[in-house]
């Protein structure tokens, strides 16, 4: 058995910071204007995935939106915002409306490659519960065999227990390969998992710790045989 696990944002589709736009939104929506410099600053606090070391394995699921809510909720207070309920409703169905998504080009493509090669291929994101539904959304459902989503199991790449979650739900295959665009979450997590990686669509150039490094996902074809 072998098996291919991929990022999503910034891999797959390209990045974009929707989550700051959906924040953003959804306060102008209730008439709050507040700086973007502490909107942003507000998620970077409160998203998991910018805080890796910390796990969170009884509040996955549904409960990771309270979560999630419940660390913006200091952030709500200093800024004198009271509708606080429609605030966080906004903003959730502006990120579960999936309309921020651009797939890259090839990405269609190269999973069908890989898949007709005999490849399983499965998806590894710190992200959403709901993500599996902006995939299904994208078209690209078809060519994965599962999911092993951060927001679901309480852990974040680059953190070793979601990567051995991932093995095990593929059974753990003889050949592994990890393919993502970040140099730490992805690139250095999998290669402590034992995985084969490949960083892509990098923005911060050429990884030392990657075993390849390509510009494209079209270039892994030329490594996965």
């Amino acid at each position: 058995m072998k098996a291919i696990f991929g990022d999503f944002d910034g891999t797959l589709v390209h990045r974009n910071n929707e989550s700051f736009y959906a924040l953003k939104e959804a306060l102008q929506l209730n008439n709050y204007v507040i700086e973007d410099s502490e909107i942003q600053a507000a998620l970077n606090w409160a998203h998991p995935w910018n805080h890796w070391e910390t796990s969170y394995e009884n509040e996955t699921g549904e409960k990771w939106w309270d979560r999630l809510f419940s660390k913006l909720s200091g952030f709500y207070e200093r800024y004198g915002v009271t509708e606080v309920d429609k605030v966080n409703s906004a903003y959730k169905k502006r990120i579960l409306s999936f309309t921020c998504y651009t797939v890259f080009d090839d990405a269609a493509t190269v999973l069908e490659y890989c898949k007709n090669l005999g490849y399983h291929n499965y998806l590894i994101s710190n992200n959403y519960p709901e993500l599996p539904q902006a995939v299904a959304q994208l078209g690209l459902d078809k060519f994965f065999s599962g999911y092993m989503i951060s927001a679901d199991i309480g852990y974040e790449k680059p953190r070793p227990e979601i990567f051995r979650q991932a093995i095990t739900m593929a059974g753990n295959p003889e050949i592994c390969y990890m393919v993502g665009d970040n140099p730490v979450a992805d690139i250095r997590g999998g290669k402590v998992a034992g995985m084969k990686t490949i960083l892509v669509h990098s923005a911060k150039g050429p990884s030392i710790d990657a075993d390849h490094n390509c510009e494209s996902l079209t270039e892994i074809m030329e490594i996965i045989k």
